[in-house]
């Protein structure tokens, strides 16, 4: 009753606030026919999914830092009721495998454009939260959270009880329906959803290391070949979200007056609580502050300009290739005037953080389809190959052994045929001796007949795989090595 009551107190709210209502519905309005949310029903799964969710029953423990899509395995303590609450939620698996056949997750803008159960339960992604358009409400991320909680749970029980061919397709389907999460229209959004999908690729090789047996060649060729793939996040298929210029336009052209000069009463009350909103103490000289700069701030016409011009540059660098020269260069945001555009500086998002997401994500789903054709290399000939080029025709696409962080080092006298690509391959390397492996946890070992895959990671350094902090170490999974060692729990 009282989650009903401030949902009608919300609208009621935006219906009597005329210099908020009529912003925010139109960019609900753009919002809603954008590529993530245009398209009818039978399109969008969220529904499917969500629906789903609300029939999950309470999590035997409380979702959160100790308990989630991290922490669930079969040595944890508590895994009888973790497995036993899995069990009697089997319900979810048809709402992940059928999401999973809609191109759109959809799920709509704005607390009032879903069903009122979703919207006491949660479910919603608010724009606008109390009355102030630049505050978002992304509370269907928690449900999110469960659920794929109770995937990893339910995961590592099929596998645990050998009913793998349910495992299979549970599993592709709920990497299939992340990534699509991924596709959403906010920086938040996707900075929330891309680590998700790369922890659950985690999640992946852990059960390709611990029940590997369990699956034929032909099934892990088919998740390198095929379903490991089809998640791929380069710039023609992971769209740069387009949510924060929608909304950072709408706030742009609240500042200024009908004739398109700056209104200092609205930059003092609009920016400074943006500014507030990411530096709390700074409220009491925000004001003074903003009411200045409206003096010698550029129009509304130029403001929206530059806006535009900052958004149309990182579309650019987006979708630029890796390690391009241009990314290099200071960035439209970067060189804007701090002073004649000190508003469209404060109010845009900047993006640079999920270019690294995007590279880490791509690595991620590299890496493991090259991790499901060793394993399918393994089972065929009982051993590891020498190489990954070994693999290429059978078992894995080229394309996939292609680390983001390594930038391709040219040779003259090598074939530039090779060279469609910008980045180089994982580092590869079968193990003649006992090699120990620093993680954050411990030490583990990789045992002689073994092999190691590596990214060079974020610092571009070869550190031989041997220290986790440092280099990504894709194969052997290290939460697998952790875990076998007694190292986490």
């Amino acid at each position: 009753m009282k989650k009903r009551f401030l949902i009608a107190l919300s609208l009621v709210f935006f219906l009597f606030a005329p210099a908020h209502a009529g912003t925010r519905s139109d960019v609900l309005a753009e919002l809603n026919n954008s590529p993530s949310t245009k398209g009818s029903p039978d399109v969008k799964s969220y529904k499917i999914f969500f629906d789903g969710c609300l029939q999950l029953t309470t999590p035997p423990m409380q979702v959160g830092e100790s308990f989630n899509m991290n922490t669930v395995w079969p040595g944890m303590d508590g895994w009888d009721k973790v497995a036993a609450w899995a069990r009697a939620n089997e319900h979810m698996a048809s709402a992940f495998i059928e999401s999973a056949k809609r191109p759109l997750i959809g799920l709509p803008y704005g607390l009032e454009n879903v069903p009122d159960n979703y919207a006491e339960a949660g479910i919603i992604a608010e724009i606008g939260v109390g009355g102030h358009l630049h505050s978002f409400h992304f509370g269907y991320v928690d449900q999110v959270d469960i659920a794929y909680v109770w995937c990893t749970a339910e995961l590592y029980r099929l596998f645990e009880e050998g009913e793998t061919d349910r495992a299979i397709e549970l599993l592709m389907s709920e990497l299939i329906v992340l990534r699509k999460f991924c596709d959403r229209e906010f920086l938040k959004e996707q900075l929330t959803f891309m680590p998700m999908l790369a922890e659950s690729l985690a999640n992946t090789r852990d059960m390709f290391y611990g029940y590997r047996e369990s699956l034929t060649p032909s099934q892990f060729r088919s998740f390198a070949k095929e379903g490991i793939p089809y998640l791929r996040a380069d710039a023609t298929r992971l769209l740069m979200p387009e949510g924060d210029r929608v909304v950072g336009k709408a706030l742009v052209l609240e500042l200024f007056t009908t004739t398109g000069e700056a209104d200092s009463a609205k930059f003092r009350e609009v920016l400074t609580d943006i500014q507030a909103s990411q530096e709390p103490v700074t409220r009491f000289g925000a004001a003074k502050h903003w009411q200045s700069i409206a003096e010698s701030h550029r129009g509304r016409d130029d403001s929206v300009d530059r806006l535009n011009k900052i958004y149309d540059d990182w579309w650019r660098r987006w979708n630029m290739r890796s390690f391009h020269p241009q990314l290099s260069v200071d960035s439209e945001l970067q060189k804007s005037n701090p002073v004649k555009y000190a508003a469209v500086n404060m109010i845009i998002r900047d993006i640079q953080s999920l270019f690294a997401a995007r590279d880490q994500l791509t690595t991620q789903i590299n890496g493991t389809a090259v991790a499901a054709a060793l394993c399918g290399y393994r089972n065929h000939y009982s051993v590891y190959p020498k190489s990954l080029k070994m693999m290429y025709a059978q078992l894995l696409h080229r394309s996939s052994n292609l680390d983001s962080f390594r930038p391709l080092t040219m040779r003259t006298d090598a074939d530039w045929t090779l060279y469609e690509f910008s980045v180089g391959p994982f580092h590869y390397r079968k193990i003649d001796s006992k090699t120990k492996i620093h993680t954050i946890a411990g030490d583990v070992f990789v045992e002689s007949g073994q092999c190691l895959l590596y990214s060079v990671s974020v610092n571009n350094e070869d550190d031989r795989g041997l220290n986790s902090g440092e280099d990504l170490v894709l194969w052997p999974p290290l939460k697998s090595m952790e875990r076998n060692a007694g190292l986490v729990d």
